[in-house]
């Protein structure tokens, strides 16, 4: 079982124009190659900039074409900051875009986005302030993370190339981390209880199961639960090894802690030698990522600094443009009367909808719903036990199934439809139209259109503003060589 790695906390989002430049730090950043793939994913993926975002007119700061720059180098800012060949093209492949086969448009396009990203980084470097409390446990969070995933990848690329010196083939993810795992555990020495395991493999065992007849309310619950171990037996040692004493105790406090998508599925002795065996992993890896000479490495001090970066752009963003946008009522009232259309309730089919395990199953509920009043009833009373059966589907939300209802309109059963996991059968309940709503009944709706144009608006006009103040200097040869030419196909 892979070790359960901890999931980045996603950054505090002021507003999506906020977000958009503020991902941009986390996407241009300079950043070495990293060791594994594991440790590579350990920074989160950028957002890939609006068109509006990627359509700017050209820097208008004082602007110098030079040749001094060296060729690594296609542009200088403000005398102090660089943005090299590779730093650009690793921007144009995290914003979606292929830097083996740019013409001069898409070329000025990304190279105006990594200038706005370090206008604004440089910005933000002269007037450091303290973050709030929210980016702060973010970063550490994301620190721990990345600290985990990079000290994963050089336990992976141990096993790789001890693998390859025997001649043995790569192996994926998954089975390296078993791979690892098995590896360590014979550098450990264990010395195993076997009628402690098998006692609490009986433990788990005797835990209630979910049944597909269970509501998901039940399931859920179910998944939560812990098995019911007597205290006298909490202290007994699963296993000793170089690591210390593993006691039951801290094969629950374990399990506790695993979120109920990762827990595994134990029923006996050997699935509770797997589960130990994944803690003592994890307990040598949290213990790797615990050495200060791991963040003091040059591929990991980079994505460190990226997102350090990342928070102080966002931070600044949030300080000095957005929190300052105004709300009252009489703001919200102006922009909603002027996108009034906007807020309107799209056109939507309300439907009740199931899915049997058979075709016969089916088209028996499929001749009930034909009864007027039958899957009314049938919601009504599925939701009364806490299952919900009814959906409201409009064309932005599923096109093809909302066509299909108001092609068989109101009152009419579609199906039943072959889907995954069985067979659907849908009862058209009502068709309603677009319609318009008051300003009382989508005020949060308008309020959060009015924070993202304000914050794009804002942003916008403050990185015009910095690219005005910035001077410039282009390595007109450099750039010249991005571009693709008929003596340079595309890869």
């Amino acid at each position: 079982m892979p070790v359960p790695l901890p999931r980045p906390v996603p950054p505090r989002r002021p507003a999506r124009a906020a977000l958009f430049a503020a991902a941009l730090m986390a996407a241009l950043a300079p950043l070495a190659s990293l060791p594994a793939a594991s440790f590579a994913a350990a920074a989160p993926a950028p957002a890939k900039p609006a068109a509006a975002n990627t359509k700017s007119a050209p820097a208008k700061g004082t602007v110098t074409k030079t040749s001094t720059l060296p060729d690594s180098v296609l542009l200088r800012i403000n005398r102090t900051e660089d943005v090299t060949r590779r730093r650009f093209q690793r921007a144009v492949r995290l914003l979606g875009g292929n830097p083996d086969s740019l013409t001069p448009a898409t070329r000025d396009q990304f190279l105006e986005l990594v200038i706005e990203q370090r206008v604004l980084a440089l910005a933000t470097s002269r007037d450091p302030q303290p973050w709030a409390r929210g980016d702060s446990m973010a970063f550490y969070a994301e620190r721990d993370n990345i600290l985990i995933r990079a000290a994963i990848a050089d336990e992976f690329t141990r096993i790789e190339d001890h693998r390859r010196a025997l001649g043995q083939p790569d192996l994926s993810e998954e089975a390296m981390g078993v791979a690892a795992r098995e590896s360590l555990m014979v550098e450990l020495h264990p010395k195993w209880d076997e009628d402690a395991l098998r006692l609490v493999g009986s433990y788990f065992a005797e835990m209630p199961k979910a049944t597909p007849n269970m509501s998901p309310r039940e399931q859920i619950a179910l998944a939560g639960q812990s098995p019911k171990v007597p205290a006298k037996d909490t202290t007994r040692v699963l296993v000793r090894s170089d690591l210390g004493a593993f006691t039951v105790a801290d094969l629950l406090a374990d399990w506790r802690r695993l979120s109920s998508i990762y827990r595994p599925q134990i029923e006996d002795a050997e699935g509770v030698r797997s589960m130990v065996e994944n803690s003592l992993f994890e307990r040598q890896i949290r213990a790797a990522a615990a050495k200060p000479a791991l963040a003091k490495r040059p591929e990991v001090a980079a994505v460190l600094a990226d997102r350090i970066e990342y928070h102080s752009v966002a931070s600044y963003l949030q300080r000095e443009l957005v929190q300052g946008i105004p709300t009252d009522s009489v703001t919200l009232l102006k922009h909603y009367r002027a996108n009034v259309a906007d807020f309107d309730r799209p056109a939507r089919a309300a439907l009740v909808a199931l899915t049997l395990p058979d075709e016969h199953s089916a088209d028996s509920l499929a001749r009930r719903f034909r009864m007027p009043g039958e899957a009314e009833s049938l919601a009504f009373r599925a939701q009364r036990g806490g299952v919900n059966y009814t959906l409201s589907v409009s064309e932005a939300r599923d096109s093809l199934l909302f066509r299909s209802a108001h092609k068989a309109g109101a009152g009419s059963v579609l199906g039943p439809e072959k889907v995954e996991g069985g067979w659907r059968v849908i009862k058209v309940l009502s068709l309603d139209p677009r319609s318009p709503q008051p300003f009382e009944a989508v005020r949060p709706e308008v309020q959060r259109s009015w924070y993202e144009y304000e914050s794009e608006r804002r942003i916008r006009k403050r990185l015009d503003e910095l690219k005005q103040a910035a001077r410039i200097e282009y390595n007109d040869k450099a750039l010249r060589e991005l571009v693709l030419s008929p003596a340079k196909p595309a890869r």
